[in-house]
């Protein structure tokens, strides 16, 4: 009973939205999408984002590759105009690989919410979801989260 106590505790503090994990094999994964903490979040067309993955790594690895997505209405598909190269948002550089095994990971990074892109109503039959998928040199994803989402 504590350990949840201390568990949602951490979470209120840190502002960390509730998710699915979808695999990871880094531990101790925290996902922070900007003004959401219980999905499903709600995303307005035309606005950005702060999207902020932590984890403890499971190895050391040069490279860190995103993988983003949208299942929206039931078609799942890759997030545009997103640079792949996680590298590039993580905490400390501008470039801040490789990264030791078991250290904490922080990364961050604006997404885009096109007006192009359809509003999902919220009473939709299809789960409309969004997949952050942060892969190490290997191709194994050091976090996986997905979350519930709302486009209006």
């Amino acid at each position: 009973m504590r350990g949840i106590f201390l568990a949602l505790s951490v979470a209120s503090f840190a502002s960390a939205t509730v998710f699915q994990d979808c695999g990871s094999v880094g531990s101790d994964v925290v996902l922070s999408v900007e003004n959401c903490e219980l999905p499903p979040c709600l995303l307005e067309r035309g606005s950005t984002y702060s999207v902020n993955i932590q984890f403890t790594s499971s190895q050391t690895s040069d490279a860190l590759t995103i993988d983003a997505s949208a299942n929206l209405a039931g078609v799942n598909v890759p997030w545009p105009g997103i640079d792949t190269d996680g590298c590039k948002q993580l905490e400390g550089g501008s470039n801040p690989c490789p990264y030791s095994a078991a250290s904490r990971v922080d990364w961050t990074m604006p997404v885009a919410v096109l007006n192009e892109y359809p509003a999902v109503s919220p009473v939709s039959s299809a789960v409309d979801r969004l997949t952050f998928k942060l892969k190490n040199a290997a191709g194994d994803p050091e976090a996986c989260t997905v979350v519930p989402v709302t486009l209006v």
